[in-house]
């Protein structure tokens, strides 16, 4: 090929001048597609995670405490209701990309199988097909944590609930084991840690026996692979620097040269810049990722990363209110007293895996 600097130099008569400039068109024009090429070899994949906010049937379960989510109770939840927040979900996932549905979507909040079942297959989820996965735990109110894959994009290996706490009732830890098409092996984990409700000391130190059994988990499965590409998603009811995530699961800040045998936690950024998943006297992240360090590893070929910005928190202003403060905060569903008709008291985060 004849060098970019000759054909650019060169005196040339007009003749010469058109046919050098329709050859530095194509070499502008074989650039180009090359670097399309390129950026088509990039692919991958979508996680999200949402705490649905009390994701309930209207069917009484007479095994758990549901009262305040029946067509009776003081602030009805009737069948319009319980389709309209179906719809409402479903419209918040399917706008994080409007071009690709999630490939895997982590929740909490969700009262049992039905319901999820119901999300996927009866709102504009429906495109894809999913596959739901929940299993119940022996929260008091019975919500759940529950995954969903597509079955174009992933297949199932196994999964299993494990129970989140030994001294107390609380939901389980939903292990999901799946594969993509280049036969990448993933361990998800989907978490909702006990609440912040009760006395401090009562609830940081229920919260750390959640995170010692996930650490206990995510190291099993290290000590039999320790290039395991682990996913562990929730509500941690905590923040990234807080105990609970920092000391007894050991999650940390992401460096540029990650340690594949150690946990980083991809909002760290988002909550050192004051961003938030939910609103209560100021901004807090609850919902959270947290990887494996070889994730944070760039790759070329067949193998996973997350890149740089790791994670991101889904806020639009169609999904707000502005309370009496002023401040523009999570529209929620309900609360005890009143019906609002929103989508959650929490906002969804998402990454995404390339490879």
């Amino acid at each position: 090929m004849v060098p970019l600097f000759f054909l650019i130099f060169a005196k040339p008569n007009s003749t010469e001048m058109i046919r050098r400039i329709s050859m530095l068109l194509v070499i502008v024009l074989i650039s180009g597609l090359t670097v399309s090429a390129q950026k088509r070899k990039v692919s991958g994949f979508m996680v999200t995670f949402y705490n649905t906010e009390n994701f309930f049937d209207t069917i009484d379960n007479p095994a758990k405490a549901d009262n305040d989510f029946l067509p009776t109770s003081k602030v009805p939840w009737t069948s319009d209701r319980y389709f309209h927040k179906l719809h409402n979900i479903a419209r918040v996932l399917t706008a994080i990309d409007s071009a690709d549905l999630p490939a895997v979507m982590g929740f909490a909040e969700i009262e049992n199988i039905r319901v999820l079942q119901d999300l996927v297959t009866l709102t504009p989820l429906n495109r894809a097909n999913y596959q739901a996965i929940l299993e119940d735990g022996s929260d008091p109110r019975g919500i759940n944590v529950a995954l969903a894959f597509r079955r174009d994009v992933m297949k199932e290996i196994t999964h299993k609930a494990f129970p989140a706490a030994i001294t107390f009732n609380t939901r389980c830890i939903l292990y999901v084991k799946l594969t993509d098409s280049k036969k990448n092996i993933y361990h998800f984990f989907v978490n909702h840690w006990k609440s912040r409700e009760g006395t401090s000391n009562e609830t940081d130190a229920k919260r750390a026996e959640n995170a010692k059994i996930m650490k206990h988990l995510a190291d099993s499965i290290r000590s039999m692979d320790a290039l395991a590409n682990i996913i562990i998603m929730g509500d941690f009811n905590d923040e990234p620097k807080d105990k609970s995530i920092s000391e007894y699961l050991g999650a940390l800040q992401p460096i540029e040269t990650p340690d594949p045998a150690h946990l980083y936690d991809l909002l760290y950024e988002p909550f050192l810049k004051g961003e938030g998943t939910l609103y209560y006297k100021d901004w807090d992240v609850f919902d959270q990722f947290i990887v494996s360090g070889n994730l944070l590893s760039k790759k070329h070929g067949k193998l996973p990363f997350v890149e740089v910005p790791y994670a991101f928190i889904f806020k639009r202003d169609w999904m707000l209110y502005t309370n009496k403060k002023g401040d523009h905060v999570p529209n929620r569903t309900a609360s005890s007293k009143e019906y609002f008709g929103g989508f959650s008291d929490h906002l969804p985060v998402y990454m995404v895996v390339k490879y």
